[in-house]
């Protein structure tokens, strides 16, 4: 029997990196590919082309399979993490709408969907109204409803 391994896909904020990992936690295997820097369309904007993180993801997995050709049968789990608030707006087709907004993005805004009265209560009661307001006009995904109704419209499903 072979040695059962995870695979860890790791898509970071300048690389993606795939690693094998044994049932100790030991890395076995390690590849990294960097990614193209994210650009800028307006100040305080930050934005990447979701391909390139695709593309990072694939080459970093073909090229850990090809320095270990015997792994690939063995691995028994596989594990995802992510750089934290990033969103990929994806249509009904699966394929990204826009470019994604990455988590050093700053965009916000004021208009923010209504919330139930009972939440809104409940809120108030724990003293996080203000905050939870806050934090919902930074969501990105409230920005693109409020700034770009033609890509909110056309969204199946968001990636975060």
């Amino acid at each position: 029997m072979s040695t059962p391994y995870i695979l860890s896909i790791d898509n970071g904020t300048q690389s993606v990196r795939a690693l094998l990992f044994d049932r100790h936690g030991a890395i076995v295997a390690k590849t990294q590919v960097p990614l193209v820097a994210y650009f800028s369309r307006h100040p305080g904007w930050a934005e990447h082309d979701p391909e390139d993180y695709w593309q990072a993801v694939c080459t970093a997995c073909q090229r850990l399979w090809a320095e270990n050709p015997l792994a690939l049968a063995s691995v028994r789990g596989v594990a995802v993490t992510t750089q934290r608030g990033t969103m990929i707006n994806l249509g009904k087709d699966g394929q990204p709408l826009r470019p994604a907004i990455t988590w050093l993005d700053q965009r916000r805004t004021d208009t923010i969907p209504p919330i139930s009265r009972f939440w809104k209560l409940a809120f108030k009661l724990a003293g996080v109204g203000q905050t939870i307001n806050y934090f919902r006009g930074e969501a990105e995904i409230n920005w693109i409803k409020a700034n770009q109704r033609d890509i909110w419209e056309q969204t199946g499903m968001a990636l975060t």
